[in-house]
């Protein structure tokens, strides 16, 4: 899977100085920052299945309303995951805590937390016996009625 961001876009997205280095000391560790990229958009893909397309990739373009809260969302893991230390600041992991919960808003608000477009937000199940179904049943956002 393709992360959702480069590694020029982290660059232009964290503070100067913070990504890690090359053993050369000069050039950003593109390697590290790579997987950190992956890392973040797998915990983005796992609460937000319905942004992969059929090739399990992320659909492109990422739909316009969520986009920009998933590349800051991506960008705060992703610096997270490569300064993260056992001393790591309340306010980062704080920060961290806070994506988590937008993902799960995101979520919840979008199709009405039934994981992302295409699924239906109600249905109606009819009878057949050759699938063990023996009566009509109505459902609604996950629930039988």
């Amino acid at each position: 899977m393709t992360p959702l961001l480069t590694v020029a876009q982290l660059e232009s997205r964290c503070p100067p100085h913070t990504l890690p280095l090359g053993q050369d000391g000069e050039t950003l560790d593109s390697a590290r920052i790579l997987i950190a990229l992956s890392d973040a958009t797998g915990v983005i893909v796992s609460h937000l299945p319905w942004l992969l397309d059929e090739n399990d990739e992320i659909a492109d373009p990422v739909p316009v309303q969520f986009a920009a809260a998933l590349y800051s969302i991506c960008a705060d893991i992703a610096c997270l995951r490569l300064t993260d230390t056992v001393g790591s600041s309340e306010d980062e992991r704080a920060k961290y805590a806070e994506s988590i919960k937008l993902l799960d808003k995101i979520d919840k608000n979008h199709q009405g937390g039934l994981s992302g477009p295409g699924f239906q937000d109600s249905c109606v199940v009819v009878p057949n016996e050759a699938e063990g179904i023996d009566d009509l049943r109505f459902f609604k956002k996950g629930r039988m009625f």
